[in-house]
């Protein structure tokens, strides 16, 4: 599961925070054979690990002391996001890292319009597709 979070200015405030509590009751729930990344996107895209790591305990804690951090800051470029989740969880297969039989899940949790990078839902659904 990567989870895709928008932390352009416009998520400040209420919108992080529920947002932020929503990633940690999801982590309460996540099981040890799960594999997780997050890429937080604004004008900028950036990753929380290099790679998919499992659900361990030790994982999990330095999970939720990333979401708790996360600070919300300039615009919404949606497609280079997705573009990164879908590279990583296209990665984790071919390199072997998660069971061969493991569902691939991105999870995107933002509050707008990307207006930055790629901006046309339509073009952005297609480079999706073909990723």
């Amino acid at each position: 599961v990567v989870f895709v979070i928008d932390v352009s200015g416009s998520m400040y405030g209420r919108k992080m925070e529920q947002t932020k509590d929503a990633l940690l009751k999801i982590l309460e729930d996540v099981k040890q054979e799960d594999y997780l990344n997050f890429i937080l996107f604004s004008g900028d895209v950036t990753t929380w690990k290099d790679n998919l790591v499992q659900a361990t305990p030790e994982n999990i804690e330095q999970a939720r002391t990333f979401v708790k951090n996360i600070r919300e800051q300039g615009m919404t470029n949606i497609n280079d996001a997705l573009l990164r989740a879908i590279s990583m969880l296209n990665k984790a297969r071919e390199e072997h890292r998660v069971p061969e039989r493991s569902t691939s899940i991105v999870i995107m949790l933002t509050d707008g319009d990307a207006n930055v990078g790629e901006s046309r839902p339509e073009k952005i659904q297609e480079n999706v597709r073909n990723a």
